[in-house]
């Protein structure tokens, strides 16, 4: 990208981020001071009145200010939903805001580069990851804080209604630390790799080196730019292990059972005496793995190949002997990584039996003693068969 077609970009996150924050503001103001809340045709009609009144506003292209504006009502939509309401919207800042969004009448794809409006026909060469899909419905320029630039492209793909190859075999999937991903099959089992552990000094080193430079001055902006690769350079490897484990796994099983946990609660700073303490000891490992993140990868690799990964609510999966199904113990230390049975006499890894218990298909023989009365209406499958996904 030369520097020209950079400033340009810059123009148009800049513009953006302007409609968001002053429609935001119109909208918080109503609400505070009349009790009624601005509707988006008011403030579509008031975004036309801006443009006209603005050079600088009027020499950006309408067509990501326009989704700027759908962005903001839809998560003012969304902060007002009963059932599973969002944050409240927030103004974006300048320094971390660097993004926008053409739809069909503002892009196209021509001889491998991306054409877009900015101020006429801008081309951008493009490091494709992959073909399309499809014909993308819409694409997002965005700036990353290690300065670089993405193009995120919206396809339809079709999610195949059966498994594209029969293995005959499901499997639950207990995540942990000691063993990343714990499955029934001991050989399938995935190793923790634990990269933020073996970057921590690096990362400290970094740290430290930002914290010594003057604040608003150029040296603590290239620090904050070599710290902030060192921190995407983890966060890729992550994600390119969580993609390639992920894949293993639908390759082999044909459903996999997932515990619903709630890593957001486990990672929560507790209170005590009505102040906000420091997080638990194991809240760096789990961060460290990204549970919620391996799962999101599991269900994106399943679609592709048809297999169902289904999210059963936690009921006592550690605690619950899953050759007889009675419950030894109220509680487990995690210093105990064998599971005992009283009553059977099992002996299994804690783990290992967890995933045994996580399996869909023992799940569903027995759902009133695995699922402690929440029955089969309990289990969520989180990748619909059959249908489109975007």
């Amino acid at each position: 990208m030369t520097l020209a077609q950079a400033n340009q970009l810059k123009g148009v996150f800049d513009s953006c981020r302007f409609v968001w924050n002053r429609a935001l503001g119109d909208w918080a103001d109503a609400w505070k001071n009349e009790q009624r809340s601005v509707r988006y045709g008011e403030a579509d009609r008031a975004l036309t009145l801006r443009r006209k009144e603005s050079d600088w506003l009027r020499g950006q292209p309408s067509v990501p200010e326009q989704q700027a504006l759908r962005d903001l009502y839809r998560s003012i939509v969304a902060f007002f939903d009963k059932q599973n309401p969002a944050r409240r919207p927030t103004f974006k800042k300048k320094a971390t805001h660097h993004s926008a969004r053409w739809t069909k009448n503002g892009f196209a794809i021509k001889d491998g580069r991306l054409h877009i409006a900015v101020g006429g026909r801008t081309a951008l060469r493009v490091v494709w990851s992959r073909e399309l899909a499809s014909v993308p419905a819409s694409v997002t320029v965005y700036k990353d804080r290690c300065g670089h630039y993405w193009a995120s492209f919206v396809c339809r793909i079709e999610v195949p209604e059966v498994r594209v190859r029969l293995t005959g075999s499901s499997t639950g999937l207990d995540v942990g630390l000691t063993t990343f991903a714990t499955v029934e099959d001991a050989e399938h089992d995935v190793q923790n790799p634990r990269y933020l552990r073996h970057a921590q000094k690096a990362l400290a080193r970094s740290q430290h080196n930002m914290s010594r430079k003057k604040k608003g001055s150029k040296n603590r902006a290239r620090a904050r730019t070599r710290l902030a690769r060192q921190h995407a350079k983890v966060a890729s490897q992550r994600l390119d292990f969580q993609h390639k484990a992920a894949h293993g796994l639908v390759a082999n099983y044909d459903q996999i059972g997932v515990e619903d946990l709630r890593v957001k609660n486990m990672m929560a700073r507790s209170k005590r005496g009505g102040h906000r303490r420091a997080k638990t000891g194991l809240s760096r490992a789990i961060g460290d793995a990204g549970w919620s993140q391996f799962v999101r990868v599991l269900e994106h690799q399943a679609t592709k190949t048809g297999v169902e990964v289904v999210k059963i609510p936690a009921a006592y999966f550690s605690q619950r002997c899953s050759q007889c199904g009675s419950i030894t113990k109220t509680r487990l230390k995690l210093s105990d990584r064998v599971f005992r049975c009283s009553d059977c006499g099992l002996e299994i890894d804690r783990d290992r039996n967890a995933a045994r218990n996580l399996n869909p298909a023992r799940v569903r023989q027995n759902p009133a003693g695995l699922l402690s009365g929440q029955g089969v209406d309990g289990i969520k499958t989180s990748v619909p068969a059959g249908t489109l996904a975007a």
